[in-house]
């Protein structure tokens, strides 16, 4: 974890402030993405192949999600960077990376730690349940999604509901 957290927030002090809000917007699509949308996929995933299993369908669409909202904001980031050519202030530059960095290491921390909830595998899924550190750093991103639905998405898309199966992660 802490290893994880270090190389984020020294990644995020070389590339600079720009790059970091970028990929901190592109954790949070991820975020948003598959903890909002993974039990419905999972369950057109288990309609089109039933023999795939509830908890190994939950994982391969949690990380798909993720990974697809990820891999859009890196899109428009890349898009954005060759059309606009934009730095910070030297010292903003340096010590907002480092900030965003270490933001974004939690929130990575802690999205891996629901993925080991996720897992299929046994040893990944009691490390994740019995790590102190782990089970508080699980709960981050559970609050940041729901800050994202109750603060943004809800005030546009009035139809859709906060999806209530993530609780389901942490059981046992």
């Amino acid at each position: 974890i802490i290893c994880l957290v270090l190389t984020t927030v020294y990644k995020g002090s070389r590339k600079g402030f720009i790059i970091e809000v970028f990929k901190l917007l592109g954790l949070l699509a991820a975020i948003y993405a598959s903890l909002h949308y993974f039990s419905i996929a999972s369950d057109r995933l288990l309609g089109l192949w039933p023999g795939l299993g509830v908890v190994f369908t939950d994982f391969i669409c949690f990380l798909g999600l993720g990974l697809a909202g990820y891999l859009a904001i890196t899109a428009i980031r890349s898009i954005f960077c060759r059309l606009i050519k934009m730095e910070a202030v030297s010292g903003l530059d340096k010590w907002g990376g480092f900030a965003l960095g270490f933001l974004r290491g939690i929130l990575l921390t802690s999205m891996l730690i629901i993925l080991f909830h996720l897992s299929t595998i046994t040893y990944l899924k009691a490390s994740a349940r019995k790590s102190y550190l782990g089970s508080q750093l699980s709960l981050i991103d559970v609050q940041v999604y729901e800050g994202i639905f109750n603060g943004l998405v809800s005030r546009f898309a009035t139809t859709e509901t906060i999806n209530k199966n993530i609780n389901e992660i942490f059981e046992e």
